[in-house]
């Protein structure tokens, strides 16, 4: 497995905080352990092309290529049908940031839902099927 963990991922951004106030949600009881799950459990739930080689390079330990979490959940984000959701930023082997939109499960083990990230300009959403 090739899924590394920046140093301070797990800590809120100091210019986050300031600029979004209240609106700013770091979630500091999510580990390394529980996303690595959440990325097992992602696992053919996915369609998009390099989103199912950014969860394969994360949860395949005969992988060399290496992709990254760049911060924990840190915004929190309305659902269509009610509620919110948090994300994570993650970094690809070629630079591309990957936003990963969790829920939490009954157990309290978070379940990615959603991955998007910008091509072109545009952003590409993949929605958990």
């Amino acid at each position: 497995m090739a899924l590394i963990f920046k140093k301070g991922w797990n800590e809120a951004r100091k210019d986050y905080v300031k600029k979004y106030g209240k609106y700013q949600a770091f979630l500091d009881t999510l580990t390394e352990s529980l996303i690595v799950g959440a990325f097992r459990n992602a696992r053919n739930h996915f369609s998009d092309h390099w989103v199912l080689e950014f969860i394969d390079i994360a949860t395949n330990p005969g992988r060399v290529e290496q992709v990254s979490i760049e911060q924990g959940s840190h915004q929190p984000e309305d659902l269509t049908g009610g509620g919110f959701c948090l994300h994570f930023t993650g970094r690809d082997n070629s630079g591309y940031a990957f936003h990963f939109y969790i829920i939490q499960n009954l157990d309290g083990t978070p379940r990615i839902i959603e991955i998007s990230y910008r091509e072109n300009g545009q952003t590409v959403n993949d929605y958990r099927r």
